[in-house]
């Protein structure tokens, strides 16, 4: 899940779409689904494996995805909450870790499913939970490889 919610912040946006990428990339989709979910114009969700379209179609449409500054996060909050019975586990790539981001993962725990939540963000996050990543722009590889 990609959040694409972000304020004037471009870079950070840029970041967290080459950090969906690489997922993207590095994720065996021979044996496993990849779900692709971020909001823009509307809602979107793209499979990538197994019969469904190749690793190399997400890549695609992440170099295309644009941020949606004017747009609530409800909106992927809902989206990706419907389809929550579907998911065997989920990665989510924040850019702020607020109330609404927090509600959504709140939501996702309560329901059992395994989680990995990365944010990008250039301060730490006061008071984190040992299993939020916060991830620094310029630093993502570095960030990555501690996980």
């Amino acid at each position: 899940m990609l959040d694409t919610f972000t304020g004037r912040d471009g870079a950070r946006f840029e970041e967290a779409v080459s950090l969906a990428a690489s997922f993207a990339c590095t994720l065996d989709t021979q044996e496993s689904l990849l779900d692709l979910m971020f909001v823009g114009a509307e809602s979107y969700c793209y499979t990538a494996g197994r019969g469904q379209m190749q690793p190399g179609s997400l890549l695609e449409i992440l170099a295309g995805v644009r941020a949606s500054g004017d747009r609530a996060f409800h909106r992927l909050h809902d989206a990706v909450l419907a389809r929550r019975a579907a998911l065997s586990g989920c990665i989510l790539i924040l850019l702020a870790w607020d109330e609404l981001r927090q509600a959504l993962v709140r939501a996702l725990q309560q329901s059992g499913l395994p989680l990995k939540v990365l944010v990008v963000s250039e301060r730490d996050i006061e008071a984190a939970p040992g299993w939020l990543h916060v991830l620094a722009p310029g630093k993502i590889q570095e960030g990555l490889a501690r996980l």
